[in-house]
């Protein structure tokens, strides 16, 4: 395609010499070309062809996919576009060979994959699909399209050059194979977690070298004579383009809107009508125990309550608001404090000393006092008293709980959608620690948006035959304040990563149940 731009002067001329003369389009026909030949018009070169335009899109678009920057979501956002600059400039030259168009149906693999992973990236149990054996495939695949892109684009540019008598060296080539066998063995050895800032940059510069290099070569072939023509597209890039991120964002969306948060069972609670029950809940309110918990309760628990010895109780209110800063002066000091007008969150812990001498039920119990919106997930993370390190206290049976909500006037009731005994690696975020194993019991759920009196508990038994030891019992409750995050997290990961109340997404509120069994501390 010829690129030159053809500057022509323009003319008048009155009514009265364009009357008898030539028509207007033979004029300007004759006009051009005696202003060509007389010198008046030169031709222009556009400053920079369609050819260049494309492969400094591929190679920029190459170096956006490598580049890692891990603030701002730009470590997703800029690959992202990288191998949409990629797939787009290699759409256009699909028609030249077979090696670019092979490049061209590698980027739209990699395009299409690159989509699919941003969207699973709002799923919360997306570590149940890496954990699938087809994830693996998927993994290798996301790897290695970025070289076999490559490897046909030089291909490509190797054929187009010898078409023109150019030779090729194949020294860029070799380079980014062995970059990326360093890169992939770095990257088994410490486990996908290479973070030396130095080596990095090494790498870094020296595949910037290697496409600055490539691009030496793309432009050696425009000199000897390739010029890339521009063909009819019944859809334009452009719109590609629109369309890609289009799918993107409505998949994004959908993840928010149905993928984010847990499906809890909820049904309508059941109202106890067993003689047994009422027996047991009339005997526990004389020892003291909370009816507000106590209402709460599955049928089992209670029954496992029966001829309770004693009842031992702590509550607290916590706010989840930022609360307003108050500042008292006074001999010449400033003080700086934090006023709450509301405290939403209420937690209490009861110890149940069971018929069984030295037996005991410990619940921990949370209830929203105040309206909150829910997003997402919520998580309690327990930390028994049989846990604690040289405890005498040995835990007995399985945990229990469930989760409440009303509407309406009607109770809900639902089964935790995780209840479990997590071991997890933690402190990866911490920048002067090492990650450390830690083990803890987990309750992970979701809330309705519009539920009212939300509530939930949590609940295990112990024994101990030695006296004088303290129920020392630990509760994290952890709260999502705000929907929008990526990757999306649930409450339960947010506190195995090691996150506390500085977190923009998520809150943490620590409680705790101590007291002796003797008497209430």
């Amino acid at each position: 395609m010829d690129t030159r731009i053809w500057m022509q002067e323009s003319f008048w001329e009155s009514a009265e010499e364009q009357n008898g003369k030539e028509s207007p389009q033979e004029n300007a026909e004759h006009l051009s070309k005696d202003q060509y030949e007389n010198g008046r018009n030169k031709p222009v070169d556009q400053k920079t062809s369609l050819w260049q335009q494309t492969y400094e899109n591929i190679l920029v678009g190459m170096g956006m996919c490598v580049i890692t920057l891990n603030f701002l979501l730009l470590n997703y956002i800029l690959p992202s576009i990288g191998i949409l600059m990629i797939f787009l400039g290699l759409r256009r030259l699909r028609k030249e060979n077979r090696w670019f168009r092979s490049a061209y149906g590698l980027a739209g693999i990699k395009l299409l994959l690159t989509i699919f992973l941003l969207i699973v990236g709002t799923y919360i149990g997306r570590e149940r699909i890496e954990a699938a054996e087809a994830w693996k495939i998927v993994s290798i695949l996301v790897g290695i399209l970025p070289l076999l892109i490559f490897i046909c684009f030089f291909y490509g540019l190797t054929i187009e050059l010898k078409k023109r008598g150019e030779k090729a060296e194949k020294n860029n080539l070799i380079h980014m194979i062995l970059w990326y066998a360093l890169v992939a063995c770095l990257a088994h050895i410490a486990g996908g977690n290479y973070n030396d800032l130095i080596i990095g940059l090494i790498f870094l510069a020296n595949y910037i070298q290697i496409l600055m290099a490539t691009s030496r070569m793309a432009a050696r072939l425009e000199k000897a004579g390739y010029i890339l023509e521009e063909y009819p597209e019944r859809i334009p890039n452009g719109k590609c383009a629109w369309a890609a991120v289009l799918v993107t964002a409505v998949g994004i969306l959908i993840g928010y809107g149905f993928l984010g948060s847990y499906r809890m069972n909820w049904a309508e609670k059941e109202t106890t009508t067993n003689a047994e029950c009422e027996e047991i809940r009339t005997h526990l309110l004389s020892l003291g125990f909370p009816e507000t918990i106590l209402d709460d309760l599955k049928e089992e628990d209670l029954l496992e309550c029966r001829n309770a010895r004693r009842v031992l109780t702590e509550t607290n209110d916590y706010p989840i608001n930022d609360g307003v800063e108050v500042a008292v002066s006074q001999d010449g000091y400033t003080q700086y404090s934090r006023e709450y007008e509301k405290k939403e969150l209420r937690l209490s812990g009861v110890a149940v000393e069971l018929e069984k001498e030295g037996t005991w039920k410990v619940i921990h119990h949370f209830r929203w006092t105040e309206a909150v919106r829910f997003r997402g997930t919520e998580a309690l993370q327990l930390f028994p008293a049989y846990r604690e390190s040289g405890s005498a206290w040995i835990g007995q049976g399985d945990l229990t709980g469930q989760v409440l909500y009303d509407r309406n006037g009607t109770s809900y009731q639902a089964e935790y959608a995780v209840l479990e005994d997590s071991t997890y690696e933690t402190g990866e975020n911490w920048p002067f620690y090492q990650s450390r194993e830690s083990s803890s019991i987990f309750a992970e759920f979701s809330m309705p948006h519009r539920g009212e009196n939300c509530r939930g508990y949590v609940a295990y038994n112990m024994g101990n035959n030695e006296s004088g030891w303290w129920i020392d019992s630990w509760l994290n409750y952890v709260h999502q304040k705000i929907m929008l995050q990526y990757p999306v997290m649930t409450a339960a990961q947010n506190r195995k990563n090691g996150s506390w109340t500085d977190d923009p997404v998520f809150i943490t509120v620590q409680d705790a149940l101590q007291v002796l069994p003797e008497g209430e501390v």
